[in-house]
């Protein structure tokens, strides 16, 4: 029986959705930059060699170690505390950069569609406050605690996936253009930047597997919802990119045209301007709705790396419902300011500080498969040794490619999330002289 105020299977499942995907929003520029063929040759396999085994391990960590910080205790747990603190300071940094693409993302959206409802320009000054009153909404949402949040997301889950099956089912109307004969923007030998915006953009879309383990304790049944949840979630998220692609495509199979947000152009062509306002208005609805769902994982990071004294000790305290409220509102407030930034300039080193962290959880699901062979996993992936080693280092095989390519388009974002990488040491060992000193003084205080 699930408790009051605890998360449920749907809901599980719509808060792995908006974490990992919400809907075909974005993935366009995979067929814009390499060609259709290929393109959706990504869309495949992407989830295959990148999602599915992510999702396999965090099926298995989550159902044998359902704690509150997921991964920054999975690893903590099977590695030590300097590499549990490395992975929690990693996957922080990570969400300062990850959390402000989509409050970005739904500015831009409403500056495309502001004409169509005023038939006037989008002011700077008004993309601006609609960016931070989209982060302080959700905020308030997430206040109410975890239940409030699911409830939010299963709802937003409908709103956002409705329209897309008016479009798949308009577009059929349409006689098709054969996608064999599709041209690609970039000929036929995509350059090393298209493949970099292809791969990057094909794994942003895919991302986030991983997060949804920091709040398992407020699961009803953790250790057989999760695996469940996760993989329902991952043939969910296929079906939804996949199926809009390939029906924009008996539209147009240009891929020169497929650039982001080109999916809700054509849905005038499906079925009029309407259909293309609705489509726009979700998608700005999804952008919102998978920062809301979001933010419930953010919080458990500060405030379980605060439990453990490695920031202050107000950003792990929490409320009746189970928020921590100073994490929720430092968070807001670092994530407005990480708004300001363009989009496409924090992708390169949201990609980085994402594989970094999720390495380390591959090596301790490794790790602890030698080591604690009889902890009973109520879950568990049906391979071991070296096919569980192969099944782990195709996501970063597949992360790595991205990265090369991302770095020959933009170095300086790469340089910055390797920067923000190596504060992680310095950090550690800072906060550990400090609790050794205070740890001193107390014992002093007692003679």
């Amino acid at each position: 029986m699930r408790r009051k105020g605890q998360i449920g299977f749907w809901g599980l499942v719509a808060l792995i959705f908006f974490t990992v995907s919400g809907g075909a929003y974005g993935i366009e520029p995979v067929i814009g930059s390499v060609g259709v063929r290929l393109g959706l040759l990504l869309i495949v396999l992407i989830p295959l060699a990148w999602s599915l085994p992510t999702a396999l391990a965090v099926g298995e960590l989550t159902a044998m170690l359902p704690v509150e910080g997921g991964y920054y205790r999975w690893v903590r747990h099977g590695l030590g505390e300097f590499w549990g603190f490395i992975e929690g300071w990693w996957s922080w940094l990570f969400t300062f950069v990850d959390m402000a693409l989509y409050p970005v993302l739904c500015g831009d959206i409403l500056r495309q569609i502001w004409p169509l409802l005023t038939g006037h320009a989008l002011a700077p000054g008004l993309r601006l406050a609609a960016i931070l009153g989209f982060i302080w909404l959700a905020a308030l949402i997430n206040y109410l605690g975890a239940a409030w949040v699911a409830r939010y997301s299963s709802v937003s889950m409908i709103l956002v996936l409705a329209p897309f099956v008016v479009f798949i089912a308009a577009a059929w109307r349409h006689a098709a253009i054969h996608i064999a004969g599709a041209v690609a923007a970039a000929g036929s030998a995509p350059s090393a930047a298209a493949w970099g915006l292809a791969l990057t953009a094909a794994m942003w879309n895919y991302t986030g597997w991983d997060n949804v383990g920091t709040f398992a304790p407020q699961v009803q049944r953790p250790e057989r919802t999760y695996p469940r949840a996760l993989l329902t979630t991952l043939g969910l998220i296929t079906v939804a990119y996949l199926l809009p692609v390939f029906a924009g495509l008996r539209l147009d199979a240009n891929a020169a045209h497929w650039t982001d947000g080109y999916l809700v152009r054509l849905g005038t062509i499906a079925w009029g301007p309407w259909l293309s306002l609705t489509m726009a208005l979700t998608a700005v609805l999804s952008a919102w709705a998978q920062y809301t769902s979001q933010v419930l994982y953010v919080l458990q990071l500060p405030a379980t790396l605060a439990e453990d004294g490695y920031l202050p000790a107000r950003l792990g305290r929490r409320d009746g419902r189970g928020v921590p409220g100073a994490a929720l509102w430092l968070s807001t407030i670092l994530y407005s300011v990480f708004a300001l930034a363009s989009f496409g300039r924090l992708l390169a080193a949201d990609l980085l500080l994402y594989s970094l962290a999720l390495s380390l959880e591959f090596v301790v699901l490794l790790r602890l498969r030698r080591r604690e062979p009889e902890r009973t996993r109520p879950f568990r992936v049906s391979l071991s040794g070296w096919k569980l080693a192969l099944l782990c280092s195709a996501p970063m095989l597949v992360a790595a490619a991205a990265l090369i390519y991302a770095a020959q388009e933009a170095p300086g974002f790469i340089m910055i999330g390797l920067g923000m990488a190596a504060t992680a040491p310095g950090w550690y060992w800072m906060s550990r002289s400090r609790r050794g000193r205070q740890a001193a003084q107390a014992a002093s205080s007692e003679y």
